[in-house]
């Protein structure tokens, strides 16, 4: 168990709210709330995943928890399994997946939004002022009808231009065949997250073949709404009740997760070096140089409610099953202790 340090205590209870949260840190779980044997936090294998894998290794309070564990998950199905079932705590997905996992009617509440820039045009054309630059190009594409695909077209048709039409999307099947192709010189460009966008530029660079980032989505997003060139990405959601019968733990989590996010971006190689075993797929050296390329800030759900929604309303007019159906009530948003 790791030692938990006064400044992490301090931050904690900022979260719990008031007294009565800083009496449940120094005393205990709320009355007849055994400590639980482990805390799972679940998270995608990928780079934004690092800061849910920093808060398990930095461990948990012993009154809450006898350990803290980090699990990736593969698919959404996994996610939904392990929320459903009681074997995960906290899950970092994708915005619009919590949206869609809260419509289908999964118990879950968004606590925050963590990621807000992960996705670009990589190209072998080093600078790109708009996706109508391509125009009568083709487009390597991952994920059909998933965000890359949607943001796309959202982008596009706010130039006047559609997929399809102007531009040629190729539909591939996983980002990181889309990263093999571009790099192996079988196609000039490609939307990919990172740590795909800076896999396919080293792969690129190995082959003799350079790769620009082109395009970031998320300054492509600002110029098309006017807003800040921040997009919520991902975040965490937990069980609502998770906040009813153990709001100690939540609250710990979330001030253990504030300090981990900054910790991250500011500590590329240390972070990936840590993640090593926990996120294998990904090799240490292209999750330390794709920490720099991706938008890490921690917000409460609550303060970016009016962003949240105003991304997924956009996307649910190109896409609802993007979503998961309409957008998520007041209830979807955790609120804190009050």
């Amino acid at each position: 168990m790791a030692r938990i340090t006064r400044r992490q205590f301090l931050s904690w209870a900022v979260y719990a709210g008031a007294g009565a949260a800083l009496g449940g840190l120094a005393s205990g779980c709320r009355r007849g709330a055994q400590p639980l044997d482990t805390v799972i936090i679940q998270g995608a294998a990928s780079p934004p995943s690092l800061a849910l894998l920093r808060v398990a290794q930095q461990g948990v309070p012993t009154n809450l928890a006898k350990a803290a564990r980090f699990q990736v998950w593969s698919t959404v199905d996994e996610v939904r399994a392990r929320i459903t079932s009681g074997q995960a705590h906290f899950s970092g997905v994708p915005v619009n997946v919590a949206a869609t996992l809260y419509n289908r009617g999964v118990a879950v509440q968004l606590l925050n939004v963590y990621i807000w820039g992960i996705l670009y045009l990589v190209s072998r054309t080093p600078h790109i002022a708009s996706l109508a630059d391509l125009r009568g190009e083709t487009v390597l594409i991952p994920f059909r009808g998933d965000l890359p695909d949607i943001l796309t077209q959202y982008l596009l048709r706010h130039e006047g231009l559609s997929l399809g039409s102007d531009i040629q999307p190729s539909y591939v099947s996983a980002a990181p065949e889309a990263a093999q192709l571009l790099a192996a010189g079988r196609a000039q460009h490609a939307v990919l997250s990172e740590p795909s966008a800076t896999l396919a530029i080293q792969k690129a660079q190995q082959n003799g073949i350079a790769l620009y980032r082109a395009l970031d989505y998320a300054q492509a997003w600002a110029a098309t709404t006017g807003r800040q060139p921040r997009i919520p990405m991902a975040g965490v959601v937990a069980q609502p009740e998770l906040a009813r019968s153990r709001p100690e733990l939540l609250a710990w989590f979330q001030g253990a997760f504030h300090e981990a996010v900054p910790w991250v971006a500011a500590h590329p190689g240390e972070a990936a070096q840590s993640g090593a075993q926990a996120i294998e797929a990904i090799p240490p050296a292209v999750m330390r140089d794709s920490v720099p390329h991706i938008q890490f800030s921690f917000e409460e759900a609550r303060a970016v409610r009016q962003e949240v929604e105003f991304f997924l309303s956009q996307m649910r007019a190109l896409s609802a099953e993007l979503i998961g159906g309409a957008l998520p009530s007041d209830a979807f948003y955790y609120q804190g202790q009050g």
